[in-house]
This record gives structure tokens, sequence and C-alpha cells, in this order.
């Protein structure tokens, strides 16, 4: 009798602690996610409110206080790295940041070093800005005429960056480049008005679609630079873009009535960041 209370206790103990102890649930390590605003993907009023209200402290301070942010950037609480602790388990660590290009990506990389979200237990790392870049300057400088091939260097050289900065605090980290999601699709349409339900209404958009290769293209080449795994999102989400059927669409339009789940114009609905959440886990 006493052997068989001692085997009870036992047992209870070992699933005591098995429910108690989360650390053995969970993978070693965290993630930590560096991207633009189809990772962060808020919410666009806030955001524009923050944007607008960045000289004062005060009201920049309710925005940041009323919405979940890192280090001044507002993220969506249903973004692909929100989903990616769902799936993984693991700790997730979101830096992205919405409208940063990759370059700015650099000094986000700084700060989580800085702060500690980044170092030497970090297990991997996702570099997933670089689409900002191709229009950036255009809006920046205006009259700046579009160089392909320049902004193909910049990005390899601010990767390369990127990567010696985490090697040297996260060694042992996997690096991880996630595509982004079609927005124009494999027919480069873009369908800025969804409101009638299935019928997006669209237009040719060579210009974004060729944005969008040449982002693919470069972030291959860089994957490739740098020892990382890239992630084709983009190949594979052709169908989800914003001319596919309301059911179907992971990227919404401009003005959008029949997209479900979406935080801004032109970025992923709730469904296209659950797909890329999907993508990257089986990659961490």
């Amino acid at each position: 009798m006493k052997a068989q209370i001692r085997n009870v206790i036992l047992a209870a103990a070992v699933a005591l602690g098995a429910v108690a102890s989360p650390a053995a649930a969970n993978p070693a390590g965290n993630v930590v996610v560096f991207g633009d605003s189809f990772a962060a993907n808020p919410d666009q009023y806030l955001n524009t409110v923050l944007r607008l209200t960045h000289g004062s402290s005060t009201s920049s301070a309710r925005v940041l206080d009323a919405y979940p942010s890192q280090s001044g950037c507002l993220q969506g609480p249903d973004n692909w790295p929100s989903q990616l602790r769902a799936r993984t388990g693991a700790a997730v660590e979101d830096w992205s940041c919405a409208g940063i290009t990759s370059a700015e990506q650099l000094g986000r990389i700084d700060e989580a070093i800085r702060t500690g979200a980044l170092n030497r237990g970090t297990r991997a790392v996702t570099l997933d800005a670089g689409f900002n870049d191709h229009w950036r300057p255009l809006l920046d400088a205006p009259g700046t005429r579009y160089d392909a091939a320049r902004v193909r260097e910049q990005y390899l050289s601010n990767m390369r960056a990127a990567a010696a900065k985490v090697r040297a605090v996260a060694p042992g980290a996997t690096i991880v480049v996630p595509g982004m999601l079609s927005i124009t699709g494999g027919d480069a349409r873009l369908c800025a008005i969804n409101v009638v339900p299935n019928l997006p209404l669209g237009m040719p958009a060579p210009t974004i679609n060729g944005w969008e290769r040449h982002h693919r293209d470069n972030q291959r080449e860089a994957a490739g630079q740098i020892g990382a795994s890239f992630l084709d999102v983009n190949a594979k989400s052709t169908g989800h873009s914003t001319c596919a059927k309301d059911g179907e669409r992971w990227v919404a339009g401009l003005i959008d009535t029949t997209t479900a789940n979406y935080n801004m114009v032109f970025h992923p609905s709730r469904g296209g960041s659950d797909f890329v959440a999907d993508q990257v886990s089986l990659a961490v």
C-alpha cells in the first residue's frame, strides 16, 4: 500500500511539474522580428495620428499607450509576428515598424541589441524590410528617377550589415528572410476598389508589380549572400492578391469593404498574416 501511495504521489508531482513549468514546454531561445508595415500591420488611423503628432510627446504617448508598440512603432495585435507566437510557443520580440527601409532596419536592430531583446540566446531572426526601398527615394526626393540596380546594391549592402549585427550578438541564430505577400498577383493588376462582393475592380499596375519582382529577387540574392533562409511568400500568394475573390484576398485594396479583417489599406488581412505566420513558423 505504501508503495502504491508513493507511486501516486510521484506521478502527481511529475504531472504538476509538467503543467507548472512553461519553460519546459516552450522551445529555448526567442525569435526577433524585424520588418516594415507588412509585418507590423498596425491600425492605419492610429498610425497616422502617431506620425502627425510625432512632435507632441503627450499626443504620441497617448497613442503608444493605447496600442501595442515597440520603441515608438505600432504593431497590430493580430499581425503575423503575433500569430507566430501561437504557432511556435516561442517568445517573439516584434521590432517591426511601418514605413522603414532596409537602411532604417539597421537602427531597429541596434535598438533591439541595446535593450537585450536580441541576445546570445536568440534562436531566430527575421529580416523583412526592403520593399519601401523602391518607392521611398521617389517620395523623399521628388524628381528622383527609379534606379533598380542602385536599389539592389544598397539593399544587399544593408542586408549584409544587418546579418553582421545579428551574428555579432547571436552567432547561433537562424536568419530568415520572409518574402512579401503578393499585391498585384500573377497578372500584374492592382484592385484598389473592392466594394462589390466578389467583383474586385482592377487596373494594370506594371510599376508596382516591377517593384514586387525586384524585391523578391533582391531578397533571394541577399539570403544567399548572408546564409539565410528565403521564404518565397510572394510566389505562394499570387492567387491571393488585391484582385482575388473576397474570401481568398490576403491584401486589402484602397477603398475596400469586402476584404475581411484588415488594419491598413494595401496591407495584409488577417488571413494574409496567418499565412505568413505559417510559413515563418516552419523556418524558425
